[in-house]
């Protein structure tokens, strides 16, 4: 008897051991995209090298707040004009502090959605409460942003949204460059960008097709 009890007691544990594992094990993603649609990925880096000429200022910070981005799909014919569609930012509207992307050699996710499948021919970013931190001088100095917080920093870069497949496009924002000292000491964003594309393929869904 007592042999038994320690039997069912063992099984016990161990059912209970192999539920803990069950429920610890990472599950995969769904990578699906809804069938007559496309995805984009935006995303958001400074790649560029240390800049800093004519004795111009270090900045140890140049602090931006993205809180909306658009983008253009092309219209059928020349009198279509096609639309302006907004994305859904993935965190929100949100501060991103540049340099930091720069010297950390980071690129973060601004947004991701399905969109039609088509032709896209711009990208408008909107950007308000800019400021720079100055090595041997003042933190949080406000930066003034010609317009683009009503009407968005306007990028010409032409993409295709393929249906069943991804378009990652990268915002590359060179921070120390973009910041102009004017000649009364205040500081403006004259913004110097890049942008590049790549389509990823849907492995999944190929697999799929090829079994």
């Amino acid at each position: 008897m007592k042999k038994k009890f320690v039997v069912i007691l063992a099984l016990f544990i161990f059912a209970i051991f192999i539920s803990g594992c069950i429920n610890i094990l990472p599950t995969q993603e769904d990578d699906s995209i809804t069938p007559g649609k496309g995805r984009l990925k935006i995303y958001l880096a400074d790649s560029s090298e240390k800049y800093k000429a004519n004795d111009s200022e270090i900045y140890l910070k140049v602090n931006i707040t993205i809180y909306k981005i658009e983008v253009h799909l092309a219209g059928e014919d020349e009198e279509d004009e096609g639309e302006w569609i907004e994305l859904e930012l993935n965190n929100g509207e949100k501060i991103f502090d540049l340099i930091d992307l720069k010297n950390e050699g980071l690129s973060v996710l601004l947004s991701e959605v399905e969109l039609p499948p088509g032709k896209y021919t711009q990208i408008r970013l909107f950007v308000k409460d800019a400021s720079v931190d100055i090595e041997e001088g003042d933190s949080g100095v406000p930066v003034e942003i010609p317009s683009a917080d009503q009407t968005g920093i306007k990028l010409i870069h032409p993409s295709e949204i393929i249906e069943g497949e991804t378009t990652e496009l990268t915002i590359d924002f060179d921070a120390e460059k973009s910041i102009i000292k004017t000649g009364n000491g205040t500081y403006k964003l004259m913004p110097v960008i890049k942008i590049t594309s790549t389509i990823v393929i849907n492995t999944t869904e190929n697999d799929n097709e090829n079994e």
